[in-house]
């Protein structure tokens, strides 16, 4: 796998300490403890440093700052999306607006959850913490402390009020058609195969799950925008909250399609709300 050098992501955050909100919320009964309340806490592991707020325009040309954010051993410099340095005729979606809700997600298994996450954000400015959206999707079956079933993928946004709408064996137009009238696109894919290799994908099941028998699909993603500055080639833009830089992730679009057949071509529709 090859990747063409491309300048860093030009948008940053300031860290901050970010608190579980659990006011009018109770937790679910936990099963595998005969009964006690469920802990996020207990799957969360070590609470995201980050908060929602605070983050810089990303065409301001300040650097990443990741802050606390755990390192990847063995994953290499990806490009990353530079508003700047692209053609805006040639940019379907808006991948630059979306790296401004970007964040890593810190909970085992939670790719999907940090996927949504961000998606609800962008799309009605409702910041709900990670641990919250954990807690009501476990609270619900949604989430079993591993990861996301693909049935389940978007259930989190429709709870939150946004339209989403499930498609299998959708094509590349169909994805494209979404991002270019102002809709959110989440899809399955293989992180094998857009990641490098040696990267811990033990966290990424959504193809360990059953409902995706014999496929490679283990990661849900955000797709915030296609880049044809260059049309020899093009690039498909990623909000990856599973990725350290996965901040307007930038992947070749013949690696994004072989990754993205591996969950049958799965694209989450979520609607963005009438004005």
């Amino acid at each position: 796998m090859s990747w063409s050098a491309y300048e860093e992501g030009t948008s940053a955050y300031d860290g901050g300490a970010g608190a579980f909100d659990g006011e009018g919320f109770e937790p679910p009964l936990d099963p595998a403890s005969g009964g006690e309340l469920f802990d996020p806490a207990d799957i969360m592991g070590t609470p995201d440093p980050m908060e929602w707020t605070d983050f810089l325009d990303p065409h301001d040309g300040a650097e990443i700052d990741h802050g606390d954010a755990p390192a990847l051993t063995g994953v290499a410099d990806l490009p990353n999306h530079n508003p700047a340095h692209s053609d805006p005729h040639a940019v379907v979606g808006d991948p630059g607006g979306a790296m401004g809700v970007w964040h890593q997600h810190t909970g085992e298994g939670g790719c999907a959850i940090g996927a949504q996450g961000m998606v609800l954000a962008y799309l009605t400015g409702e910041r709900v913490s990670e641990e919250q959206l954990t807690a009501e999707a476990a609270a619900r079956g949604w989430f079993d402390g591993a990861g996301t079933s693909p049935d389940a993928l978007g259930n989190l946004l429709e709870l939150h009020g946004v339209r989403v709408q499930h498609t299998e064996g959708a094509s590349l137009a169909q994805l494209q058609e979404v991002l270019s009238r102002g809709d959110a696109a989440i899809v399955g894919l293989d992180a094998d195969e857009i990641w490098a290799p040696g990267h811990d994908l033990a966290d990424d099941t959504l193809g360990d799950l059953p409902g995706i028998p014999g496929q490679d699909a283990n990661h849900a993603v955000w797709v915030t925008g296609f880049d044809h500055s260059d049309p020899a080639h093009p690039m498909v833009v990623l909000n990856d909250s599973g990725h350290p830089e996965g901040q307007g992730l930038m992947v070749p679009l013949d690696e994004f399609l072989a990754a993205w057949q591996d969950s049958g071509n799965l694209l989450v529709t979520a609607e963005r709300p009438e004005a």
